[in-house]
C-alpha cells in the first residue's frame, strides 16, 4: 500500500489517524496494566484517543461515510 499514490489527502489522513489510534491504544493497554485508573498518562492517552476519533469521524463524514455505514 505504501507504493500507491494517494490522490485525496483525506484518505491519507484517515490512514494516519488509524495508525495513531493503534499506537495510543497500545499505550492505554500498557498503562491500564498498572491498575491505576487515575494515572495521568492513562488519562492523557484516553483524551488523545478521543480527539483522534473525533477527527476521524469528521473526515469520514466529509467522505460521505456515516457510522451506520460501517456497522454492516
Amino acid at each position: 500500500m505504501k507504493d500507491l499514490e494517494i490522490m485525496d489527502e483525506r484518505i491519507s489522513k484517515v490512514a494516519d489517524l488509524l495508525e495513531q489510534i493503534k499506537s495510543v491504544d497500545e499505550m492505554i493497554d500498557l498503562h491500564k496494566q498498572k491498575g491505576d485508573e487515575e494515572d495521568i498518562m492513562l488519562i492523557q492517552y484516553q483524551y488523545r484517543r478521543g480527539k483522534f476519533l473525533k477527527e476521524l469521524s469528521s473526515i469520514l463524514e466529509d467522505l460521505n461515510i456515516r457510522p451506520t455505514d460501517l456497522a454492516a
